[in-house]
This record gives structure tokens, C-alpha cells and sequence, in this order.
């Protein structure tokens, strides 16, 4: 065995925790034992886990960037990014870009995918792409800027994909234009999930996006209309159809109330908790520019200097402890931040569960979610001090 985990409290796909020891071999679980010292193994590495939770490593399917770098741009940073990922436990991501032009977005896909090419050796995987625009409703782009949203493009959907190589996985789209419904039907045939948001969209519009193959919605509740006791809108369509929803649980995109009320409506197996962090999550007070405009952080929130929200500065394992706060059991919250995501962007076959035969990221956590340790394909990646 090349690492034996022993004695720690194993998140189970029902939400319960049972002591356990996972033995690793070649960067994938090879032997779970439960209630039972496991068989001595020549290990040269082995981690006592006493009173501890082992989850699967959190997948964060919603992240522009943070520490300085920002992956629509052409910048350095990824490594320091990745230290600030790993020391709160997330071992995968979906590297999600921003509206941009048609060159600027072909730029991205190549960053991303030889970036992705890269994954053996990195602390997180980037186990794929989302795609937040550009084909969005201009009276709801929240930072994403005008000039770079545009009616669908089927075509250009289709350069896209190919370019990507099926690193693709997530599209974010606002389906009351009919150019856009038709690029719905485009990403469900070629297998990508299609989300609702940056959209006026009621109730009947978001049903026929989920009829022609949507099956998630951005950042639920944040740049959509607002359902009430007499407006259905999209959460309500959302709930009906089954989907997939994102939560952005740091307390201030969604009061913690309507999270509360939300999260206990809904199946726990479709909610997704995502930070949404961009360029400047990580980095201390203060004002920052982007694409000329001001971003200021401030009073653990970041916004433009017109008040404008601008992505939060939470992390997934701090979102899954809000949760614990709302009332919401422990297990729940940490399947929302690594089971429900990997199931959603299709990568549930090796990731997000602690199962025999699937790829061994995981995090050690204490009973408030701070991060002990995070090991990525077998390999400690993260250790706290």
C-alpha cells in the first residue's frame, strides 16, 4: 500500500460517518476497512486520522480564480491559487470563465486545457470547464460585462467544444432567446450540463430550457427574478424538474433564512455548493481593478464601487460549515461540496465518493472543517501547521 489512513470517522454516501481505514495504492483507494483494525501492509506512509472526518476532497464547480490570478486572463498565480485550494480541502475544480470575446474566450479553452494537461503534477485537478456566458441577458449580467454578451451561436458552441476536447462540462445560459435554447440542445446532445442564469427568464421560459436539456441553475437565486407566494420563477421550475442548483452559501448572496428555507426544500442530492470566487478571493482589504473597473473588499464581501456583488470570498469547506450553522447535518453539507458536484459535471465515476477503485482525494478534517489534510491521487498535497 502506498498510504493507510486509519481510525478516521469515513463520510458515507448517506451522510453518516463510520470508523475506518482506507488503504491507497498507485493514487486510488484500493481497501476500505470498517469497525476492524485493518491488515498489517508495508506502507511507507501512514496517517493516524483518530477523531477526525475523511470526506472525499471537495470539488468546486464554480471558481474564476483568487490570490491574483483570474483564468481569463493570462497571468501568473495558479500556484499560489492552488496553495490557498488545497488548505481548504478542494482537490478538483472546474476552471469557469467569465463573458469575453470570441478570441479572448479561444485563449481560455487553450489555457485551460494545457493547464488541465498538467494535472498529474498540481495540487488540484482541473477536471474541466464552465462556461459562465457570454450568451446571457444584458439586463442581468451582474460584473460580466455588456459589451462581451451576445446572442447564442451554435457554431461557435461547436468550434468551442472541439477545441476543448471535452474538457466542456458546465455552460451557464439565459433561455428566453430562442438563439439560446437552440445552444441548450447542442450542449445536452454533446453530454455538457446547461445551467439557468444572468436571465429575466419566469417560470414557463425555465421550464422549456430544462425540456430541452438545461438541468442546473447558476448561483441560485443571485441575477434571476425572485420567486414570491405568487411568482413561480426559476427555483420553483428548478424544484419541479429535478435540477441541479448551485448555492453560493457565504451568508450574503442568499440570506441565511431563504438559505435555510431553500436547502430544506429542496433534494439534498441536488444542491451544489460553490464558491464563486474570482481574481481577488484570498487577498486582503482593499480596492482592485479589473477590466477597469473598481473592486473593493470589505466587511468579509466584494464588490464594485457601485455596490454591485462581485463574486464572494468563501470557500466550499466554509460554505458546507455555514450549513452545519443553518441546522444542517454534517454529512449533508460535506456531500454538497463533493459527492452532488461530481455527480452534476459527470465526473462521479472516479471522484467525489470514498469508494474502492476511485481516484484517492480526500481531505482530513477537524469538527469545524479546517483542513488537517488534503491528499490528492494518493499524494499529501496540503498539511496544516
Amino acid at each position: 500500500m502506498q498510504l493507510i489512513i486509519k481510525n478516521g470517522l469515513v463520510l458515507q454516501s448517506n451522510g453518516t460517518f463510520l470508523r475506518g481505514h482506507i488503504g491507497i495504492d498507485q493514487g486510488r483507494i484500493a481497501a476500505l476497512w470498517y469497525g476492524e483494525i485493518p491488515p498489517l501492509y508495508e506502507s511507507p506512509g501512514q496517517i493516524d486520522a483518530e477523531s477526525y472526518l475523511v470526506c472525499p476532497g471537495f470539488v468546486d464547480t464554480h471558481i474564476h480564480g483568487g490570490m491574483g490570478f483570474d483564468f481569463s486572463y493570462e497571468k501568473p498565480g495558479w500556484e499560489k491559487l492552488q496553495e490557498r485550494l488545497s488548505s481548504n480541502g478542494i482537490t478538483s475544480i472546474l476552471a469557469t470563465i467569465s463573458s469575453l470575446p470570441p478570441d479572448r474566450t479561444l485563449k481560455f479553452i487553450d489555457q485551460a486545457v494545457a493547464m488541465a494537461g498538467e494535472n498529474e503534477s498540481s495540487r488540484v485537478n482541473i477536471a474541466g470547464i464552465h462556461m459562465e456566458g457570454p450568451y446571457l441577458n444584458k439586463k442581468k449580467n451582474g460584473i460580466h460585462l455588456e459589451e462581451n454578451i451576445r446572442p447564442g451561436d451554435v457554431e461557435e458552441v461547436r468550434r468551442i467544444l472541439g477545441r476543448a476536447g471535452g474538457l466542456v462540462r458546465l455552460w451557464t445560459i439565459a433561455p428566453e432567446f430562442e438563439e439560446n435554447i437552440a445552444v441548450i440542445k447542442v450542449l445536452a446532445a454533446a453530454g455538457v450540463s446547461a445551467a439557468i442564469a444572468h436571465t429575466e427568464a419566469d417560470y414557463d421560459t425555465a421550464m422549456a430550457a430544462f425540456s430541452a436539456g438545461a438541468n442546473r441553475v447558476t448561483h441560485t437565486f443571485n441575477t434571476m427574478p425572485p420567486i414570491s407566494h405568487r411568482y413561480t420563477g426559476i427555483v420553483t421550475a428548478a424544484w419541479q424538474h429535478g435540477a441541479y442548483t448551485e448555492l453560493i452559501a457565504d451568508g450574503y448572496h442568499v440570506s441565511p433564512t431563504i438559505a435555510k428555507m431553500f436547502v430544506a426544500a429542496s433534494d439534498p442530492g441536488k444542491v451544489i455548493l460553490v464558491s464563486d470566487n474570482n481574481e481577488f478571493s484570498g487577498l486582503p482589504d482593499g480596492k482592485y481593478i479589473q477590466d477597469n473597473r473598481g473592486i473593493i473588499i470589505a466587511e468579509q464581501q466584494m464588490k464594485t464601487e457601485f455596490g454591485v456583488l462581485a463574486g464572494s470570498l468563501i470557500t466550499v469547506n466554509q460554505a458546507a460549515l455555514n450549513l452545519t450553522r443553518w441546522g444542517f447535518p454534517a454529512g449533508a453539507a460535506l456531500r454538497m461540496a463533493s459527492e452532488n458536484p461530481a455527480r452534476a459535471v459527470g465526473i462521479f465515476d472516479r471522484k467525489g465518493s470514498i469508494t474502492v477503485g476511485k481516484d484517492a482525494d480526500l481531505v482530513i478534517l477537524d469538527g469545524q472543517f479546517d483542513v488537517k489534510k488534503t491528499i490528492k491521487g494518493g499524494k499529501i498535497v496540503y498539511e496544516s501547521k
